[in-house]
């Protein structure tokens, strides 16, 4: 099994039917004369070649195929056709926050699969190539904000609760947050989904929204603060 592939294959059975090049490493003549045979050698002069190719045509920003060939928890190493470069975590997707750990990550990506990259990155003198997926799509974040401005008024769903408010998905993959004070003129503990862009930041990527800016506030006391 060590001899099959470069990489541990924990499913032998899906190379039932293939055809191999083999170099034979044993004859053992003693018995019933087993022959020892290797893949592996011969897979890994084959991947060398295939890296001597690429080293001359990668560059910086070029859109790539690959091959998933292990997830990692901080990201995946895609084999390019000879070389492996990595996939960070944070440049898979374009979601709020960094995916943590490797059933995140494979919520993304799986093993085995072929993907599409962009290279960010090129270090050959230390082995270091970075790659992009996120890159090749759009931010979900710069593309709402042709719809999304300070004083219009969205309809989004709550998607998760804080002690300090609500977070609302007002665009797929665009989350704002409805903070606890902006929810209603009384404290309560949960949100609708009529909100209230109060301000856009597309520095930090934040975006603030109010409900109770969509409702009349209430009469003040007879006779004000310190009335009868």
């Amino acid at each position: 099994a060590s001899q099959v592939s470069l990489d541990r294959v924990e499913d032998l059975s899906v190379y039932i039917g293939q055809k191999f090049t083999c170099q034979v490493q044993r004859i053992d003549r003693r018995g019933k004369g087993n022959v020892v045979l290797s893949r592996r050698d011969l897979l890994a002069v084959e991947r060398k070649e295939k890296a001597e190719k690429l080293k001359k045509t990668l560059t910086e920003g070029q859109v790539v195929d690959g091959v998933v060939r292990k997830i990692m928890p901080y990201g995946v190493f895609v084999d390019l056709g000879g070389l492996d470069g990595l996939l960070h975590a944070s440049d898979i997707t374009h979601e709020r926050g960094m995916l943590m750990g490797e059933k995140a990550i494979a919520k993304h990506v799986t093993e085995g699969q072929p993907i599409k990259v962009q290279v960010l990155k090129v270090d050959l003198e230390n082995n270091r190539i970075s790659l992009g997926l996120k890159q090749l799509s759009e931010d979900p974040f710069q593309a709402a904000m042709s719809e999304i401005v300070e004083g219009a008024e969205l309809n989004g769903r709550v998607v998760r609760f804080a002690e300090f408010g609500a977070f609302v998905e007002v665009a797929k993959g665009v989350e704002g947050l409805v903070h606890i004070s902006e929810i209603e003129y009384r404290r309560i503990g949960h949100a609708s989904d009529v909100l209230k862009v109060l301000k856009v930041d597309p520095g930090t990527r934040k975006i603030s929204l109010s409900i109770k800016a969509l409702k009349a506030a209430p009469e003040a006391p007879a006779g004000g603060p310190g009335g009868p």
